[in-house]
């Protein structure tokens, strides 16, 4: 095949269906019970969502039981601008994040691809507690509205 030849095999971005039981969390102000390691919908889920992001990067999640708290548009550009806040700290803040395993990590200022960054989040147990920890360690002051 030549380079920029079409191809019929087009890679299709997952799509994952959010359980009607995390919903229910949510909305009795449960989210730490979400995340909890007994529950099962949360593990076949957030197994789902890794694998995703490991082959294709990225995937849509739906769920038409979610009340719609703002505009698709406003959440995007609120996760936008997360990043770019988190992407934005001084370098050494960045660096804080370090794990020994690879990939787990904040990567970037490499000469051969210089604009590239990544930050890697190892997420066992609770996700809610690593999130929090990771967002603690970028802003120790605080930033509630990042997670």
């Amino acid at each position: 095949m030549e380079i920029g030849s079409n191809c019929d095999n087009e890679a299709q971005i997952p799509i994952l269906h959010f359980p009607k039981e995390i919903v229910g969390l949510l909305e009795q102000g449960r989210s730490s019970s979400i995340c909890s390691s007994n529950s099962e919908k949360w593990k076949g889920m957030s197994g789902k969502m890794r694998e995703a992001c490991e082959n294709y990067g990225c995937f849509i999640l739906k769920c038409e039981e979610i009340p719609m708290i703002m505009s698709t548009s406003a959440l995007r550009e609120q996760m936008f601008m997360a990043s770019k806040a988190l992407f934005d700290l001084p370098e050494e803040t960045k660096q804080k994040h370090t794990s020994s395993k690879p990939y787990r990590s904040y990567t970037g200022n490499c000469p051969v691809i210089p604009l590239s960054e990544s930050f890697g989040i190892d997420v066992n147990g609770s996700s809610f507690d690593t999130v929090t920890a990771f967002t603690n360690l970028m802003w120790p002051q605080g930033n509630k509205g990042f997670w």
